[in-house]
């Protein structure tokens, strides 16, 4: 019988002693597939004893078959070194010796068991039977904030030595450490807490559940019910106890002391910044900004400052704006592109902050969209809901163990498993479902403890979406501020775009209605019945019609939308180009485009979709109207709200689709986007303003007093012209009434970097696709070699990276250089780039995403290689419509719109190379245009200044070895 499929009532009968008794075992193998000839090289196993290591076993073992080089090059072990080791049947006894009345233990256990029971099976033995623990399930339920679960990934996380990976004895300490460590977790888990994890963990892969029982038991047997002192249980959940906001005065900075005489105690050998930062260098352009944005603050001006890679400029923005919030008793909010850059800026600025201020360290508040923090009344409410999906219950789990970790219950903590992102919508946070100061987690609750501590706060850190949602919240999310910082300011337009337009997807729709009354399970609507009629009978009997008519048009609306959104996908499938992410494509449309017999058809599907929400949202509204009242129970006021919020959703699904697919509005553009990789199809409507320049003047510059606008590329060929004419500032610009400042890197980029053109590569506008791509693949495949890959690759086209992709990896298969393709191997941008930095040769081919926010410092990064310059597709809607409205106004769309944006782009590719001042190596630009288009000059003088060489790759080979020697 296949192990995998052992009864789980089997798994429960072994005796205690396995769970104290675990032998951890990994095998290196010829492959991965031992029912096709694959065998194991090399055993290494560890018994762990009550808590402790107590026998270790390795062998290297002769398969009788060659060991293909690959795996000869990933372990180290050839056919020489295990000729003279012993077959496989002269080793198993040893480890089954070890393995007798002991639990199983692997790192993904169902490859190396598969691998025993082959071995067991050849050798004459019966099946392992035996309980089985896989260290990956384990460690994503015990350490669900972990970024990896790779061993490597594991053992730098938790501080474990492993310095021979793929060496099975190595690879077998390590797993040993990391179980030893994730039993010990779990001997310090709440109890309340084993006892939901233990019945969520029913559909896990291994006997986790078995394991959880033991210690369950164990720890009831010694009484030892109470949580830990940092811990509290509260309706039956264990939470991490949470220090309560104060109200503070927030001391203010010496009056006598100004910014000037502040910033120069910062700096020199006994400065702080140099106690407190390791390996600080003083960076005069650090200076200049950092007086440059008090400046402003002080004199209510807006500044645009470009600031090169290396400047420092988060603690160049950071230390004003705490010094001018403290002293002015203003709050200054600091805006960045990306969630990410916001967590980075907390968990590394920080403490340096806290440092310079001491007594007076500023009170800073990271702030983000509601989503991002766990409802507690939703998720102890889904725990009681029956689940088999494995993903489901693991990331319930995860949840319950995180639980006791969180301070903030924000999800960027967390590592869910796939469909773990789906579970979240149903347990986030949200304004619909809020029941404020009834809930009865309200003291708890994660978002508005963090709306209280950013009411507090001198600063406040938040992202450009949220700054926007709360525009369109008319100002009622982050609090009031005449102040900011807006990092990463080349986003800030298209994020405005994006947030001051609509979007609508297929999976928004379907998802409402499923959490509604799902086609299997019990959904929203069933259980308000099953509460009504359990709580009152005469509202139970009043509203029974409606709750049943409401079952009735959920299902007719179900099967609408989905002919809807199937004649939407046929219809627009055939006209929908490329998008600028990996399988998705998008159509512009307009009303004109409808007015076809399949147009009409579509038409008419959307106004039976609209008719049949505003319906069932009208059906709702009423069952709400019946049983609502402040004499309904305190648990089924919680369902009661949430159908209050659902009301809503439906309501403004309908009038989203009515105001996307059957008006129009000429400043607005409008497209549909097609997900191509999914099997369900998922569609995307979007409604965007073409030109967000106005908006963003009146609605966000005008009402400042002072916003910094900064990012390391800004400018275009030294003028502000294109940023200030996006944020609607240019008029100001003309009139001096907005500061601009270039503060060039203080990295050495003629010593650091060298631009190369290969000459040989035909123009792009003269050569076909084929002709231009297979030079290419020649001369990267060259550079690599004499690079010993460390290159990165970037893409404009996903296309082009695909036709490159298998043609290159041939080429270089010889050299022993691994060929990673972003949407090839995997589409996880950071999975990628943790890959490329561990492999010892390797070039790594990345689309749109890899142009910025890829930080690889050091000699793991050598060599860039521009593909083509990064113009935006102009076929892409909201490109499109601009362009025309340009064109309108008697103006140059290429020149005043693409090359800048181009220009940007083309600038934030460059400064993927060079990170740190001791980085050194080449950039490759394969697009011609460059050096023989008249607007190419302006690609080249946007960047720093650096060596150039125009030379056939076989020549540039030679100083590409030079320079990196």
């Amino acid at each position: 019988m296949d192990p995998c499929l052992r009864k789980r009532d089997e798994a429960e009968e072994f005796e205690v002693k396995h769970l104290n008794t675990f032998v951890v075992v990994d095998f290196e193998t010829t492959g991965n597939r031992p029912k096709e000839g694959d065998r194991i090289i090399q055993i290494g196993a560890v018994l762990v004893r009550d808590g402790e290591i107590a026998e270790r076993f390795s062998t290297l073992v002769n398969p009788r078959a060659d060991i293909p080089p690959f795996i000869e090059k990933l372990t180290g072990i050839n056919d020489e070194m295990v000729a003279d080791a012993p077959p496989i049947e002269d080793a198993i006894p040893s480890l089954l010796k070890m393995l007798d009345g002991a639990t199983f233990v692997a790192h993904n256990v169902f490859f190396d068991l598969s691998f025993l029971q082959n071995a067991l099976h050849e050798a004459g033995y019966h099946p392992f039977t035996g309980p089985l623990l896989d260290t990956v399930e384990l460690s994503r339920l015990l350490l669900p904030g972990q970024e990896g679960y790779r061993l490597s990934d594991l053992s730098v996380g938790l501080d474990i030595m492993h310095d021979r990976p793929h060496q099975a004895d190595s690879d077998a300490e390590a797993t040993a450490y990391i179980l030893l460590h994730l039993l010990d977790k779990l001997e310090s888990m709440p109890l309340v807490t084993l006892q939901h994890l233990q019945r969520l963990s029913r559909p896990f892969h291994s006997d986790v559940q078995t394991l959880l029982s033991d210690i369950e038991q164990r720890k009831i047997r010694q009484g030892a019910y109470e949580p830990s002192t940092d811990l509290e249980v509260v309706h039956q959940i264990c939470l991490k106890k949470r220090t309560t906001v104060e109200k503070k005065s927030g001391r203010s900075l010496e009056e006598t002391m100004d910014f000037d005489a502040f910033a120069d105690t910062l700096f020199g050998e006994r400065g702080v910044l140099k106690e407190h930062m390791p390996g600080f260098e003083l960076r005069p352009a650090q200076v200049t900004m950092m007086k440059q944005v008090y400046d402003s603050f002080d004199s209510g001006r807006h500044l645009m400052i470009e600031a090169g890679t290396g400047t420092g400029k988060s603690l160049a923005y950071l230390i004003p704006a705490v010094f001018w919030a403290k002293r002015q008793e203003e709050t200054v909010v600091i805006s960045t592109h990306t969630i990410q850059l916001q967590e980075q800026m907390y968990s590394r600025d920080l403490p340096i902050l806290q440092a310079i201020f001491g007594d007076d360290a500023p009170r800073i508040s990271v702030l983000k969209g509601r989503n991002n923090y766990l409802c507690l009344r939703k998720f102890s409410h889904s725990l009681q809901e029956e689940h088999d999906n494995y993903d489901v219950q693991l990331s319930k789990s995860q949840m319950l163990v995180w639980l006791t970790e969180t301070e903030t219950g924000d999800m960027e903590e967390l590592n869910l498993p796939s469909g773990g992102q789906v579970y979240w919508k149903q347990v986030q946070s949200d304004a619909g479902s809020c029941l404020n100061r009834q809930c009865p987690w309200f003291s708890r609750c994660y978002y508005h403890q963090t709306r209280r501590k950013a009411q507090q706060a001198e600063v406040i850190v938040t992202n450009h979406s949220l700054l926007f949602t709360d525009m369109g919240a008319e100002h009622r999310i982050i609090p009031s501020y005449k102040y900011a910082v807006i990092d990463e300011a080349h986003h800030f337009d298209d994020v405005a775009s994006r947030h001051l337009g609509d979007s609508i997807s297929s999976y928004q729709l379907e998802g409402m209605l499923h959490r509604l009354y799902p086609d299997r399970g019990v959904g929203l609507l069933e259980e308000v019945e099953e509460a009504v009629r359990g709580w009152n009978t005469a509202s139970y009997e009043e509203s029974k019609h409606a709750i049943e008519t409401a079952y009735q048009q959920i299902r007719e609306g179900k099967e609408t939308i989905r002919e809807m959104y199937t004649l939407l996908y046929q219809w627009s499938h055939q006209r929908a180009k490329e998008g600028e992410e990996i399988g998705h494509t998008v159509m512009r449309y307009r009303q004109e485009n409808l007015d076809s017999r399949w147009g009409r058809a579509v038409v008419s599907a959307v106004r039976n979709s609209v008719d049949l929400l505003l319906t069932i949202g009208k059906k709702l509204e009423a069952i709400y109207a019946d049983i609502h009242g402040d004499d309904v129970p305190l648990g089924m006021k919680s369902l009661v709200t949430d159908l209050n919020g659902m009301v809503k959703d439906c309501l403004e699904y309908a009038s989203l689709l009515h105001d996307m697919l059957l008006t129009e509005d000429d400043d607005h553009v409008y497209w549909i986007e097609l997900d191509t990789r999914s099997t369900r199809k998922n569609i995307f409507l979007h409604r965007v303003p073409i030109n967000v320049s106005s908006l963003l003047r009146e609605q966000f510059f005008d009402k400042k007093e002072s916003v910094i606008l900064t990012s390391a590329t800004l400018s275009v060929n030294s003028s502000f012209a294109y940023a200030t004419e996006r944020f609607g500032l240019a008029d100001l610009l003309k009139e001096d009434g907005v500061d601009t400042a270039v503060l060039a890197s203080p990295f050495d980029y003629k010593k650091q970097t060298l631009v190369c053109i290969p000459s040989e590569i035909p123009n792009i506008k003269g050569a076909s696709e084929r002709h231009f791509t297979e030079a290419l693949i020649d001369s990267l495949s060259q550079v690599a070699v004499t690079t010993k890959g460390r290159m990165l690759v970037l893409f404009t086209s996903y296309a082009m990276l695909r036709s490159v992709y298998e043609p290159l990896k041939e080429r270089l298969k010889e050299a022993e250089i691994t060929v990673l393709g972003h949407g090839m191997d995997g589409t996880s941008r950071s999975k990628l780039t943790k890959q490329f930095r561990s492999l010892p040769a390797c070039v790594l081919l990345g689309t749109s995403s890899f142009w910025e926010g890829v930080d690889i410092p050091g000699e793991d990064l050598s060599c860039l290689a521009i593909v083509r310059l990064p113009f935006v597709p102009p076929n892409h809607p909201l490109v499109e419509a601009r362009n025309q409205q340009l064109e309108e106004q008697k103006k140059n769309p290429f020149m005043q719109l693409s090359v800048p944006q181009a220009v940007i782009r083309f600038k934030q590719g460059f400064g993927r190379l060079v990170r740190t001042s001791t980085d050194r190596g080449i950039v490759l630009i394969y697009d011609r245009r460059v050096i023989d288009a008249r607007y190419g000059r302006v690609f080249l003088k946007s960047l720093p200044e650096t060596n150039v060489l125009i030379q056939p790759t076989g020549q540039l080979l030679s100083e590409i070895s030079d320079w990196l020697a």
